[in-house]
């Protein structure tokens, strides 16, 4: 074949220059494929097929691994060359890892131009090398990765690579949403800081408040923990006032929507020292205020600094002190400082509030409250809390209608207020310029039809074609969320299955005894799922470490759940004894002594390790 046809190989991109690899490759001044034909031009018709594969495994071999590399020692140091027998003494076979891949390749000078070793003593010494140039257990560990009997040596120096770490476990987003939401759940209040607050109301234990209580406030809220069934809920006290459950509170607890903090029940009590209504509220964990989230900075300064000294502007309390006169250049400064909120977000928020004010008003009851510090926000879902609260107080009050425009009328205000990312937009002529020069003119003439007052009466749908398609676009994101969900919980959903085979395990190997036998756990079938817990988790390479891997424990534990035929080596701990058997023969010594185990065991232990 003519080498001629063949294009000069170029190294790929994003190999770094100071590669051992790339110096490699610069010395090819062929193609790889007219390396491969010398070489095995080189070869004699005796040479062996493992000869021929050895030629191939000394010049270049990409090598994928499928274990996850994150439980690997990691050295920064590279791993020892091999010197191949019967060559030349500076003949050495390196190894380097590039995006993921392990590359072995020669350093010899005297190596041709194209690569390929040269003579049929540095092929004779490739298999030197393969066999104990590196270290101990070099030739069996490659043949490993395959047949999973050991660890590659050659591995412990192999930085992680992140995607294949990362397949084994959650996001890191998720995570932290998850953690932070199970933080907020098993938070305690301080007794010594809150030395007033009941041990119990009614029902509920454990209250945490939720927010500061100003001296003069009307009403706070607490989580608070069911004494039957455990289950975490808000509480919202009206304080010094007794209401009476009547049919409007009936309606509030019919209405059921993804972004309305659902009300279960209203009592009286007087466990706080005085008659106080307590609404009862399902509990979202690790919510925040938009109030909080993006108005609560709009005054200078960070978050931090601004939380501890701003009060909020739609308190109740008389004696709270008004914002100071500064802040109303906060608008301003945001603009300067570049902390307007994108579009998109503004869009999500106003999609959702107006998906919930059109479950309200359909349901013949207004909301009343529909300010920054009464919606909340935990990930990217939006709710209106406290519903009802006003109806609580004012149970007479009959103006349904002119409360409906009210809530339309607020929505402006917060849509205005998060626009301009502050509460402060009594000049309306600058705060829609504001909006008009950063935003879209939907947005605007949004805002501008919620906080007019025509003649004839608004509804929540006549602001469905101001938001127009981006209604897809909010659906779809909520889609692709759902999503991603899904498919975490596919990965996360046999883990319980697996704990259960874990825990059948625990409670058979090494028990000191049953119904007065003593050798039980050591003889007959436990004796075999013995083996099996050490050949899980107390395998060791050729050189003692002890193996470590992920896939290797998930792949035995399904093989076992599922009884299929595959066979599994077991040997005894003093290497005298090998037993052969499929994991089908292991499932059911492993029911069958679980079984003996739930037999003798009393009835509330048995029912609560028995599988569902």
């Amino acid at each position: 074949m003519d080498p001629s046809i063949f294009l000069q190989y170029s190294p790929p991109n994003g190999l770094p220059q100071e590669s051992k690899l790339a110096t490699y490759m610069n010395h090819t001044t062929s193609t790889p494929t007219h390396s491969l034909n010398q070489a095995l031009g080189k070869l004699s018709l005796e040479s062996s097929p493992t000869a021929i594969k050895k030629v191939l495994i000394s010049e270049f071999v990409p090598v994928n691994y499928f274990s996850p590399p994150a439980i690997l020692p990691e050295s920064p140091e590279s791993s020892p060359p091999c010197t191949l027998a019967g060559g030349p003494q500076n003949t050495q076979v390196h190894q380097e890892n590039v995006g993921g891949t392990t590359y072995f390749y020669s350093t010899n000078d005297s190596l041709n131009t194209s690569g390929a070793l040269n003579s049929s003593a540095s092929i004779g010494g490739s298999e030197s090398c393969l066999g104990a140039g590196v270290g101990p257990g070099t030739a069996s560990a490659y043949a490993s990765q395959m047949y999973g009997t050991g660890t590659p040596t050659h591995m412990a120096p192999m930085a992680p690579k992140p995607g294949l770490a990362a397949s084994f476990y959650m996001p890191e987003t998720i995570r932290a949403e998850i953690c932070q939401r199970n933080e907020d759940v098993f938070l305690h209040v301080d007794p010594h800081q809150f030395p007033d607050l009941p041990e119990n109301v009614e029902m509920y234990t454990e209250l945490m408040p939720l927010e500061g209580v100003a001296p003069h406030s009307l009403a706070s809220s607490f989580r608070a923990v069911h004494r039957q069934s455990g289950e975490h809920y808000a509480l919202r006290r009206l304080h010094g006032h007794t209401a009476a459950v009547g049919k409007r509170l009936d309606m509030w607890r019919q209405v059921d929507h993804p972004n309305v903090v659902r009300l279960l029940e209203c009592f009286a009590t007087n466990a706080f020292g005085d008659h106080s209504t307590v609404m009862v509220y399902e509990y979202h964990p690790a919510c925040m205020t938009l109030m909080s989230k993006y108005l609560s900075g709009a005054g200078g300064g960070n978050s931090a600094d601004s939380n501890s000294s701003f009060h909020d502007p739609f308190s109740s309390d008389p004696d709270a002190p008004r914002p100071y006169t500064h802040q109303k250049n906060a608008m301003l400064r945001a603009v300067a400082s570049g902390a307007l909120l994108p579009e998109a977000v503004l869009w999500s928020l106003l999609v959702q509030l107006t998906a919930a004010l059109r479950a309200i008003h359909t349901a013949g009851l207004a909301c009343r409250t529909l300010d920054p510090t009464k919606v909340v926000m935990n990930g990217c879902r939006v709710r209106i809390a406290w519903c009802g609260a006003a109806d609580a107080l004012h149970p007479s009050a009959n103006d349904v209608g002119q409360a409906q425009q009210d809530d339309l009328t607020a929505l402006g205000r917060l849509a205005l207020s998060l626009a301009c990312r502050t509460i402060h937009c009594d000049n309306l002529a600058a705060s829609m310029e504001l909006v008009a020069r950063t935003y879209s003119a939907d947005l605007k003439n949004l805002i501008l039809y919620l906080l007019s007052s025509p003649t004839v009466r608004r509804s929540v749908t006549d602001l469905m074609p101001m938001i127009g398609a981006r209604f897809y676009t909010q659906v779809e994101a909520l889609e692709r969320r759902a999503d991603v969900f899904e498919e975490q919980l596919a990965r996360e959903i046999d883990n319980g299955r697996l704990l259960r085979i874990l825990i059948k395990l625990g409670v058979i190997n090494e028990r000191p005894e049953l119904n007065l036998d003593a050798s039980w756990s050591e003889t007959g079938d436990r004796y075999m799922l013995k083996l099996f817990r050490d050949y899980l988790f107390h395998s060791v390479s050729e050189d003692g470490r002890p193996w470590l891997d992920q896939a290797h424990l998930a792949h035995c534990l399904n093989q076992l759940d599922g009884g299929t035929n595959a066979k599994v080596e077991l040997m005894s701990r003093d290497e005298q004894s090998v037993l052969v058997v499929s994991y089908a023969e292991l499932k059911h010594c492993l029911e069958q002594a679980f079984d003996e185990v739930m037999q003798a065991a009393t009835p509330q232990l048995a029912a609560g390790l028995a599988p569902p």
